[in-house]
């Protein structure tokens, strides 16, 4: 089986391509034109020459006379192999009469014998003068033809010619020699390419300009999904990114107005962390980092957090929330048991006032020896206060009698657990307090060895929304609307940190969250 691997070319091989095509393509048209015109040039210049040396001959008084009175004396042929020795660029000079008997040519043999060449017929039929290249006796040559007039009566003709050999060899050779230039020029062009990719990625950091752009989005994402709002600044204490959630912190967020309220500490190069600040009506939190680079000043790190939110976490965390709500519940229930206590009093009901005071005392008493297992005064505290709750909600709190719990639980901590059992218990409160249902119960079984506890929260309120079953412990997310869906979210951060895991069963007409945290040392 073939695997096709896609593999993209880097940077410096594309700069090296583009710098090759911008210098390449100019070059070969320019050493192209160049070459051609050079060749066209040395053509140019042979026919010229070639041309020249006929008007020349045919202005000799001598070659007329020999010709016109036909005196084929080699007189001729002396004066042309001095004409030959003397111009280099010639190779063959031809004299003949009006009948095509030649008078001069290189093979002395051929004196005396007619032209055969069919090149002739024009300039001794018509007088005309021109080039012709044909393959004579004594090779390919190019020829220019020419008559010769004698008081305006031609006379005969002359060839002067060049072996077109010799034009193809000067020809060659200035087309080996432009080529060696332009193979020269692009070997300068691809090594100053390579040194101006290397100096380009260098500056790049090696990096390919798809990994820069991917690297920027990563970090736009980055900055957008943090839920502090984060202001950078660069070396010269410029705005350089600012996240979308400062946006969000404050309403109509001006990023200037944060700066300047920052400006002594972020000039001094200052840091520090979660320092409280009031910008633009709203109290933040605010942290500065420097960047230095061997102690070499580089910008600085604004976040931003919401001093709300931080409180907010604060107390579900620490428990301080279900404390609270215990006392409220404590005190609402003392402060109904003394009305009831002053109004039989009022009435001078004292044998009743007495008597509710016993009866308050015996039920008191029931409650704690209800929890008499919960040796966690804690956990028991809170589920005293929880029952008050009920009370007033008409929901029946159970205890299953198996349950019980240690003092201490090594590395779990009493709080984590006020946070675990008090958040469910508030869940299971909240969805029978949703329920049509009659005789609505929230039963809770707690069990703890030396290895785990496990915690059991039931209770017979609305079934939990198909829709958000899967992210339920998610937070923000809520079925009960408003400024909700923190406190299962918690259950579950307390329950991660002790490896613990947690499940949801539902029954016909109850739901039950099981949680099992262990009580070893977090791995």
């Amino acid at each position: 089986m073939k695997i096709n691997i896609k593999r993209k070319i880097t940077f410096e091989k594309q700069l090296i391509a583009i710098a090759l095509l911008i210098t390449s393509l100019p070059l070969i048209l320019s050493y192209t034109n160049l070459l051609f015109s050079k060749l066209e040039d040395i053509e140019n210049n042979t026919k010229t020459e070639l041309q020249e040396i006929a008007n020349y001959i045919g202005g000799s008084d001598l070659v007329k006379n020999k010709l016109e009175f036909r005196q084929n004396d080699y007189t001729i042929q002396k004066y042309t192999k001095d004409i030959i020795r003397n111009f280099k660029d010639i190779d063959i000079i031809v004299i003949a009469d009006i009948t095509g008997e030649k008078y001069s040519h290189l093979d002395e043999n051929q004196i005396g014998e007619k032209f055969i060449g069919k090149d002739k017929k024009d300039v001794l039929e018509s007088g005309e003068m021109y080039y012709s290249l044909m393959q004579g006796s004594m090779g390919k040559t190019l020829r220019w033809f020419q008559p010769i007039y004698n008081k305006d009566k031609q006379v005969g003709f002359v060839m002067v010619g060049k072996y077109y050999k010799d034009i193809v060899i000067i020809n060659s050779k200035i087309k080996i020699t432009y080529t060696i230039q332009f193979i020269l020029i692009l070997g300068i062009a691809i090594i100053a390419s390579k040194l101006l990719a290397v100096k380009v990625k260098k500056a790049m950091h090696n990096m390919e300009p798809y990994e820069i752009s991917k690297l920027y989005s990563e970090k736009k994402i980055i900055l957008n999904t943090v839920n502090e709002g984060i202001i950078a600044l660069n070396k010269n204490n410029e705005i350089t990114e600012i996240n979308r959630i400062c946006y969000e912190l404050i309403d109509g967020f001006d990023a200037e107005k944060v700066i300047s309220k920052l400006e002594k500490y972020i000039n001094s190069h200052d840091e520090f962390e979660m320092k409280e600040f009031i910008i633009q009506g709203k109290k933040l939190f605010i942290s500065i980092k420097s960047i230095k680079n061997h102690k070499e000043y580089l910008g600085a790190v604004i976040t931003l957090i919401d001093k709300n939110n931080i409180s907010k976490l604060a107390k579900e965390i620490t428990g301080v929330d279900q404390v609270i709500k215990n006392l409220r519940a404590n005190v609402h229930e003392f402060k109904n048991n003394l009305y009831v206590i002053l109004g039989l009093l009022q009435l001078k009901k004292y044998n009743d006032a007495e008597e509710y005071i016993l009866k308050i005392r015996q039920i008191q008493k029931n409650n704690s020896d209800k929890f008499n297992n919960i040796d966690d005064y804690y956990v028991r505290a809170l589920l005293l206060s929880r029952e008050l709750v009920a009370k007033e909600r008409k929901i029946t709190l159970i205890l299953t009698e198996e349950s019980f719990l240690f003092e201490n639980h090594k590395i779990v901590d009493s709080l984590d657990l006020i946070t675990i059992i008090g958040n469910l218990i508030e869940n299971a409160f909240e969805a029978c307090s949703q329920s049509d249902k009659n005789n609505m119960f929230v039963k809770i079984s707690l069990y703890e060895d030396d290895k785990i506890i496990e915690i059991q929260v039931e209770d017979n309120g609305i079934e939990i929304n198909k829709d958000i079953r899967e992210s339920i412990f998610n937070e923000g997310i809520s079925s009960k609307g408003g400024e909700r869906g923190t406190g299962l979210y918690l259950v579950k951060n307390r329950v991660e940190l002790y490896n613990g895991k947690i499940e949801i069963d539902e029954f016909r007409h109850s739901k039950v969250f099981v949680i099992i945290i262990s009580k070893g040392e977090n791995e």
